[in-house]
């Protein structure tokens, strides 16, 4: 039998009440009932498991009762993903891979020749996020910053960067020990469909980052996301 998992932000032992949302998938889509079991996550590493105690009438109001809340441990790296966002529909993709792969947050930057503004709240980016997080059962939600300007993300950036570059032999060099990594936080950049301009690309590998490259082809946006995601797991876990 398949216990689906709900977002629940007031995550505590004894009654909760799950968001109205939650609780119209719960019950309209699902078709949950008095008794059913469930699993409960807050996105800030806890979950629980829980049982169906009411639903009201129309079912927007779901109550259930939770007997012990766990505490996850939370990952090995912080790994924080500078994004040039990409249109709406994509960044929803993009949004839903850096989730299910464990990024602890996300921060737009507007570059030289980004090809699209953001035009969707991170409220909707947060849902995306939402999703991903239960069906990946995932326990921690990533923190979703708004759009910044390139310069000032990397002025404030103090993290063990690695930058997703466009394959090049010669950007090759060793990687961080992984203990600087753990205690720094990680952080990946990657730049818009067409690429950081060579001022904020020098910028960036003038601050000490890594460059990472996959194969030998220049990737799009959604595909580089999970590429290099998997690629940096790789090099910090060895």
């Amino acid at each position: 039998m398949t216990i689906h998992c709900f977002y629940c932000p007031d995550l505590r032992s004894g009654s909760v009440t799950l968001p109205e949302n939650e609780a119209l998938h719960a019950s309209k889509v699902l078709r949950l009932s008095v008794g059913d079991r469930l699993t409960l996550m807050d996105g800030l590493g806890h979950t629980a498991n829980a049982v169906v105690e009411t639903i009201s009438r129309r079912g927007s109001e779901l109550v259930c009762n939770v007997d012990e809340v766990l505490q996850n441990p939370k990952p090995r790296y912080a790994i924080r993903l500078y994004l040039a966002p990409p249109r709406s529909k994509i960044m929803e993709l993009v949004v839903r891979f850096a989730t299910e792969l464990g990024v602890a947050r996300i921060t737009p930057i507007l570059c030289r020749y980004g090809v699209s503004k953001p035009d969707e709240s991170k409220e909707s980016w947060m849902q995306t996020a939402i999703v991903a997080m239960k069906q990946s059962r995932n326990p921690w939600l990533p923190i979703l910053d708004e759009p910044v300007a390139f310069n000032v993300a990397l002025a404030s950036a103090t993290e063990c960067s690695f930058l997703g570059a466009v394959p090049n032999t010669a950007l090759q060099r060793s990687f961080p020990e992984s203990t600087e990594c753990q205690e720094k936080g990680v952080a990946l950049w990657i730049g818009p469909e067409g690429g950081f301009s060579s001022e904020e690309e020098n910028a960036i590998l003038g601050q000490g980052a890594t460059p990472l490259t996959v194969g030998t082809c220049i990737l799009r946006v959604e595909t580089a996301v999970p590429a290099l995601l998997g690629a940096l797991y790789a090099l910090i876990d060895k």
